[in-house]
């Protein structure tokens, strides 16, 4: 699957499963997709989108994206930025987000790049005992 320059790299921080366990599969999904449509610095990470639009982009429905936004928002890792157009109309969804460092990041221009993992050399295919294997 090819790149796409528009989204950030997001990593994982030591205590991510902990805030992916309180908050919830849907949130937690729906906040990774604000991480990687975030722009700003290390410090002020901004995301301008709609629910819809991340409703489009998970494959969710928009009411469930809702309740997944006001999630986040009741827990103070995203925040609601108000901003009026000159006509006075609200504009587009934009989210200040406060994920705590030690659970999700995204990689800035300051911070050296997250490299893919080296490719695996494939080891003989070995025969089925019919049991399942996880190692």
């Amino acid at each position: 699957m090819p790149a796409d320059s528009t989204r950030r790299t997001i990593v994982l921080g030591p205590r991510a499963h902990e805030l992916r366990a309180y908050v919830g599969s849907t949130a937690w999904a729906v906040l990774e997709e604000f991480m990687q449509r975030s722009t700003g610095d290390c410090d002020h990470v901004v995301a301008q989108v709609s629910i819809r639009s991340l409703a489009s982009s998970l494959g969710l429905a928009k009411d469930t994206v809702a309740r997944a936004v006001r999630r986040l928002r009741d827990l103070g890792v995203i925040d609601a930025l108000e901003a009026r157009s000159e006509s006075g109309a609200f504009e587009a969804g934009s989210y200040r987000l406060a994920v705590p460092v030690a659970c999700l990041s995204v990689v800035c221009a300051s911070q050296p790049s997250v490299s893919a993992p080296a490719a695996r050399r494939s080891s003989p295919a070995r025969r089925s005992s019919g049991q399942l294997s996880l190692l």
